[in-house]
């Protein structure tokens, strides 16, 4: 599988991958954003809300974005230039560099617009990384391509955090201070850097080429034959339970189990490292035994494992349980990308993952909402596990209901 990576063209379509991946772990989910609750905003609680508001209006411009998309060129078939993906791609890179300029004192809101800007400029780009698998490979190879792009995210994600954690670490005898500013402030910048060196072959790599954009009502019948409606409900639901790990797993990692910031990061470590093997081991067979029941198995094992999680107590057991947890999440994203690609003619194929790109908008929302709702009304954190267990089993029953 491995071996893969000597064609050019699929080399540069998962260092995409690898060079995006640092945003969303080093801005959404480590470092920059509890720097700005902590040293930006006016107080810890007024951040947490401003932040978690922020992610949510840039989760329903994205939504605009992509359902127009679909909608408002509904009068024909229309080509989507790559100038289109060219602007997202240099719009997430300055607005990465902006945040350099927004240190503490400076206006609570213009970071938060960077990161609504930089937030839908990543869904478009991730758009056209999902958009290009069937350009980049044949059918009968996607599924294991889609997992390996998938492990090399988890990797750049992963190096790229370690680099940022090796950098706050060199600089904690200077209190946190490199050249006169604060270390956090250099957390974008070097994003930036690293989505433009690694990112830009792949975009190269399409100068000229279009993306058609059919009329909806013309494809929706070649929709239904594909079953494919099914398969999106199931993800639609499935992808909240994968959303709420990531959103809620820090937090049931300290408020259940007592880990400390250092080990929810040392652990968030080893659930990467997992999802790289998980994409490795079950890429390699996807292909062979089909996407959609490599979706649906990883979907029932994280029903029980997400589940079990309300029973237990020993920390131990729960490292081993988030190690198992992180091995399934990768796999279930990656080839639920290849089912898409695998029966979608090629000229759906925008309609099919603009579609794909809306429904994972609307679990950025829903899931967490929802999640957040049961541990607020029944005060209980392990009820919320449950609920994120349903998201995983639903889309088994979807499954089985509609083969008979």
């Amino acid at each position: 599988m491995i071996s893969l990576l000597k064609k050019k063209h699929i080399k540069d379509w998962c260092l995409f991958d690898f060079s995006i991946s640092s945003y969303p772990t080093l801005i959404l989910t480590f470092f920059y954003g509890s720097f700005y609750v902590k040293q930006i905003a006016d107080n810890e609680i007024v951040g947490t809300s401003n932040w978690g508001f922020s992610i949510s209006i840039a989760s329903a411009l994205t939504f605009l974005i992509f359902s127009c998309l679909l909608f408002l060129r509904n009068k024909g078939s229309r080509k989507l230039n790559l100038s289109f993906f060219h602007f997202f791609f240099y719009s997430l890179i300055l607005s990465m560099v902006g945040l350099f300029f927004l240190e503490k004192g400076s206006n609570n809101i213009l970071p938060l617009l960077l990161i609504i800007v930089s937030f839908i400029s990543f869904e478009v780009l991730n758009f056209f990384y999902n958009l290009s698998l069937h350009k980049i490979s044949k059918r009968s190879i996607q599924g294991a391509v889609s997992n390996l792009g998938w492990a090399s995210g988890y990797v750049g994600g992963l190096l790229s955090l370690l680099l940022t954690f090796i950098f706050i670490k060199i600089t904690k005898s200077q209190n946190y201070e490199f050249l006169g500013f604060s270390t956090f402030l250099f957390i974008g910048p070097f994003v930036a850097f690293w989505c433009l060196i690694f990112g830009r072959s792949h975009l190269n790599n399409f100068k000229g080429k279009t993306f058609l954009i059919p009329t909806i009502k013309n494809i929706l019948p070649e929709l239904k034959n594909s079953r494919l409606p099914w398969f999106l409900l199931g993800y639609f639901f499935f992808n909240n339970g994968v959303i709420c790990i990531f959103v809620f797993a820090s937090m049931f990692a300290s408020i259940l189990f007592g880990l400390k910031e250092t080990e929810i990061l040392l652990m968030g470590v080893f659930i990467n490292l997992s999802g790289v093997l998980g994409c490795l081991v079950l890429g390699r067979i996807d292909d062979k035994v089909g996407s959609e029941k490599i979706v649906i198995s990883c979907s029932l094992l994280l029903f029980f494992l997400t589940f079990s999680i309300y029973f237990v107590n020993s920390v131990y057991l729960f490292w081993i349980i988030a190690i198992l947890i992180g091995f399934f999440v990768g796999p279930i994203q990656a080839s639920s990308r290849s089912v898409i690609a695998k029966r979608t003619i090629t000229k759906n194929q925008t309609v099919s993952f603009s579609i794909f790109t809306i429904f994972g908008s609307l679990c950025s929302i829903f899931g967490p909402f929802l999640v957040g709702i049961i541990i607020d009304i029944s005060d209980s954190i392990r009820l919320g596990l449950c609920i994120i267990s349903l998201f995983f089993i639903i889309p088994v029953l979807l499954y089985t209901i509609n083969r008979y």
